[in-house]
């Protein structure tokens, strides 16, 4: 594997290139992640989780705080995005658990099926974390659905735990990972 890092350019393969989403992506970054919702997820929750995708600019490119990540192959197709907020307290289930100003939260990290496992999310999240300790973050918050491809070993192998894992349809699995200063 070729790796180089170079002006915000993190090249994993020849043919990957990783770097920020900006403004002239987001038709690109909300057909990707529409997609990722639609193989994924019933109708019904891709509806009621895709605000931010809607929001982009708002949530990700804005804020300093904030960050959201593509992968692109050399013809500029998007196969891959991760992003980072600041966690906003909107899980009932875990009321009070996080304090806003330290604990980042990391969504839509998906990767085109046909370049699943070949180290491609692992790079995306180490730009993420480091991202995130940058920002001053002390924990990573996320959470993922059991019935996700690979989605819950691949945080495990991140240094993420659980937290809760709540039964029902969502499956959803709630995890976090404590940030090293």
């Amino acid at each position: 594997m070729n790796r180089s890092i170079t002006g915000g350019r993190t090249l994993i393969r020849q043919d990957i290139l990783i770097r920020p989403i900006r403004k002239e992506d987001i038709d690109a970054v909300q057909d990707f992640l529409l997609q990722q919702l639609k193989e994924h997820l019933t109708q019904e929750l891709q509806v009621s989780i895709n605000k931010d995708v809607w929001q982009l600019e708002i949530t990700y490119l804005e804020p300093e705080n904030s960050g959201m990540w593509g992968v692109f192959t050399r013809e500029g197709e998007l196969v891959g995005t991760a992003a980072v907020c600041p966690y906003n307290d909107r899980m009932a289930l875990l009321k009070g658990r996080y304090d806003s100003k330290n604990t980042a939260e990391v969504g839509r990290c998906y990767i085109a099926k046909h370049l699943r496992r070949q180290g491609i999310g692992t790079r995306l999240f180490q730009i993420i974390a480091a991202f995130c300790q940058k920002q001053g973050y002390h924990i990573m918050y996320l959470h993922t659905h059991r019935f996700f491809p690979g989605g819950l070993k691949f945080w495990e192998n991140q240094g993420f735990t659980i937290t809760v894992d709540e039964e029902g349809a969502a499956q959803i699995i709630h995890m976090e990972r404590v940030l090293l200063g």
